[in-house]
């Protein structure tokens, strides 16, 4: 008795001093909140995303493909790694948005860009999403293991009371038959204009996904209408007026692609969904950064 209570008091002054212990690469905390995890690890994946920035600019650098390539084996690689632990923490978005950033990158998002338009650009299903399918894949694999040892652990989940057990978690997923890809959509569809919901293929990449790097980062910039148009300058601090030179007061991005009489595209947003042959011409022949 005297013993293991010599162990918890040697243990608990350890994590008072932050010195904390890892188990398999997860760094642990008193209330097992990961708090100091998933801050080590946002960390680890701004030096990787600092490599993605080495490959591309808003104006050149690899397509979109091999951005995306990239990204999955560097950057989300390392976000996923026992992300099944994990993924019920309240600090888990010190990943995500660094994983937002991860696809701005891919897809020539300004900041301002919703965040739902980031997966689909990219191609990529939302964070959340992919952990909880890893989730249920590991639950699936241990449940039909019966000579596992971790087995007996998930038929006793309960018995911390205060914490939000991933196990309890992956139950309802599998009892509820969750489909990533179904909830990916259904997402979208409910936060997107009706008419860019055809963007979103999870079996196929977005139009225009193998394009020169200018044309697909000025063609995603007008599909979703945050660009560097002069009301975002304006309102950055970076230009004097947001009016257009045409005139107008307040040069939006739907007002270049749609309302500009010296610039307006003829055709429709049908046509930026598909990437047409003139709307790509026409993005190549813009006379303004977007």
């Amino acid at each position: 008795m005297a013993s293991n209570n010599l162990n918890v008091t040697f243990n608990n002054s350890i994590l008072r001093h932050n010195h904390y212990p890892k188990y398999l690469g997860i760094t642990l905390d008193r209330t097992l909140s990961f708090n100091k995890h998933l801050t080590n690890l946002a960390a680890k994946l701004r030096t990787r995303n600092n490599i993605l920035y080495k490959l591309a600019g808003s104006t050149w650098g690899a397509d979109a493909s091999t951005l995306r390539t990239s990204a999955l084996s560097l950057v989300f690689s390392t976000a996923e790694y026992c992300a099944s632990v994990w993924l019920n923490s309240p600090y888990v978005s010190k990943v995500d948005s660094v994983l937002n950033q991860t696809m701005r990158i891919i897809s020539g998002s300004i900041k301002s860009t919703p965040i739902e338009w980031l997966p689909v650009l990219c191609h990529i299903e939302p964070p959340k999403i992919r952990r909880q399918q890893i989730l249920v894949r590991e639950f699936k694999k241990v449940s039909e293991n019966l000579d596992l040892s971790i087995h007996q652990d998930i038929i006793r989940f309960n018995r911390l009371k205060s914490r939000n057990p991933t196990v309890k978690t992956a139950q309802q997923l599998v009892t509820n038959n969750f489909n990533g890809y179904e909830e990916w959509i259904a997402s979208w569809q409910s936060r997107a204009d009706p008419a860019w919901h055809p963007l979103l293929d999870p079996k196929n990449p977005p139009q225009g996904f193998n394009l020169p790097r200018k044309i697909w980062v000025r063609l995603n910039r007008i599909r979703t209408g945050h660009g560097r148009s002069g009301s975002a300058l304006f309102k950055w601090g970076m230009r004097m007026s947001p009016e257009c030179d045409c005139g107008a007061a307040s040069q939006t991005m739907h007002h270049i692609a749609y309302e500009c009489p010296t610039r307006r595209f003829s055709g429709t947003t049908s046509d930026f969904l598909h990437a047409t042959a003139r709307s790509i011409q026409w993005l190549n022949q813009l006379d303004i950064e977007l």
